[in-house]
């Protein structure tokens, strides 16, 4: 608290401390989580300034770019350009365009001057040092003057009394030279903390614009995808069925056949675009069901790798050579793993999407292994992030855990650095001439990160040395969580 000098007077001395006490609470309320808008809170520090000068018309004036190569204590008087880039603060009795007036007829060398509408006014500069970050006391400001900081802000309060005798202006601006620079750094901070808030408001504002916008993009995108998707399948079954149609007596039995297998296979093409939105959405609103049991993931992975193998055999030129392996924990060759409690069927979906992502992006064929082993995991760690390496010393307070890993690794083009973040994210997928040219919603490796999570695992995403394709790295807890 200010102290102030016994001379001021009892009544004085009482109207100032009242002053800084509203003004302080002000500070707190600005700088704090109050819900109040930044235009009441300068609003009630021009009513405090106000009433403490005894004036009748004032405006809190805001400027920025100003020159701040100006040295303290010099006459820096409003220029029009600096007016023009004010902005109020606060306005009593007096708008916008009349305070930037009298700021650009305001005489170098004088405190005050007389007009017509206004017997007089004066202008004080406050010092805006927290705004800037400065933690240092607030400036001496003299009557006349206005303080900057660096940074291009400064603030100027302009007060004035109407219909006032040249003998009462000058008692009141008397006033104001003894009160003003006792309150001066109250004000000042009050300011500063509502230029704050006002940042502070405007970065949210401009962050839920952001979040609205990507919103926006994504559903652009889902739209843009699904429609695509969509299109392909239905144009086939539109095609086939109509020239069955069309040309039914005409076309051989061995034809017809053949028109109503591509019909049959846009439609399961179909069904799983569907299937795949309709999961999505279960996942994003929590309305999957985990159905935990003992689940041999060896087992599993041979099932999943015997479907792919075959549908490849079928319907691809391309060769691919599959295998599966099982190791110790040391790396060394297993005939089995540990079991885990899972649920058997999200996990096969989540097989059943990496191997069909090695697949799709392993354009010349090649070799695509599965291995899987038990490790032990630094248990809970960052979600996205590779694990620490076995045998390194777990942080303190976390107790390692048994997992098993599944590495789903493929020789193809593998994922762009800047890819290797984000592709886990809904509808998101490298945009090349493969993927142009490879069929999917993008949702795939979005599943299988949500089926994971579920069962509180980690995966993640690595590139193969020596361009030697992309390895996606799964870990599941051994024992059951608890509860």
């Amino acid at each position: 608290m200010t102290l102030l000098h016994p001379a001021l007077g009892e009544p004085l001395a009482s109207e100032i401390t009242n002053a800084l006490i509203d003004l302080a609470a002000l500070t707190r309320r600005a700088a704090g989580a109050d819900h109040a808008h930044p235009d009441a809170i300068s609003h009630e520090m021009l009513q405090c300034v106000l009433a403490l000068c005894k004036a009748q018309r004032g405006a809190v004036l805001l400027a920025e770019g100003h020159d701040s190569s100006q040295t303290h204590g010099e006459s820096a008087q409003p220029t029009s350009d600096h007016a023009k880039a004010s902005r109020a603060l606060a306005l009593h009795n007096i708008h916008e365009e009349d305070a930037h007036a009298l700021l650009r007829v305001i005489p170098p060398a004088h405190t005050h001057i007389h007009s017509a509408e206004i017997t007089c006014w004066i202008t004080y500069g406050l010092s805006l040092n927290e705004v800037a970050g400065d933690s240092g006391s607030a400036l001496d400001v003299p009557l006349g003057a206005s303080s900057h900081v660096e940074g291009g802000q400064n603030a100027l309060l302009v007060l004035g009394w109407s219909n006032e005798s040249d003998e009462a202006c000058a008692s009141m601006i008397a006033r104001c030279q003894t009160v003003l620079p006792l309150v001066a750094d109250a004000v000042g901070a009050v300011v500063a903390c509502i230029v704050m808030k006002e940042r502070v408001q405007e970065l949210e504002c401009a962050s839920v614009c952001e979040s609205l916008q990507g919103m926006e993009l994504l559903k652009a995108e889902l739209l843009g995808t699904v429609s695509h998707e969509l299109r392909s399948p239905l144009a086939s079954i539109k095609g086939y069925a109509a020239t069955l149609l069309r040309h039914e007596r005409r076309l051989a039995r061995e034809e017809r056949h053949q028109f109503l297998l591509a019909i049959t296979e846009a439609s399961d093409r179909l069904e799983v675009i569907i299937e795949r939105l309709l999961e999505i959405s279960q996942f994003e609103t929590g309305q999957v069901r985990i159905d935990r049991a003992p689940v041999d993931m060896a087992h599993l992975a041979g099932e999943a790798i015997a479907a792919i193998q075959e549908r490849v055999e079928a319907a691809s030129p391309r060769h691919f050579v599959f295998g599966l392996r099982l190791k110790r924990a040391d790396s060394t060759p297993a005939d089995a793993v540990p079991l885990i409690v899972a649920d058997q069927r999200h996990l096969r979906e989540m097989l059943d999407n990496l191997l069909e992502n090695a697949v799709n992006y392993s354009p010349g064929g090649g070799a695509i292994d599965v291995t899987i082993r038990p490790v032990v995991q630094t248990h809970p760690m960052a979600k996205g992030t590779a694990p620490r390496q076995d045998g390194e010393n777990p942080p303190d307070g976390h107790v390692p855990r048994s997992m098993l890993e599944i590495c789903v690794s493929d020789t193809g083009q593998g994922i762009p650095d800047g890819h290797l973040q984000r592709i886990f994210e809904r509808f998101h997928r490298v945009d090349t001439r493969l993927t142009r040219e490879t069929n999917g919603l993008g949702l795939g490796l979005t599943i299988c990160k949500r089926i994971v999570e579920l069962h509180d695992g980690l995966i993640w995403v690595e590139n193969r040395p020596h361009g030697g394709g992309a390895a996606f790295y799964v870990r599941l807890p051994i024992d059951e969580p608890p509860g």
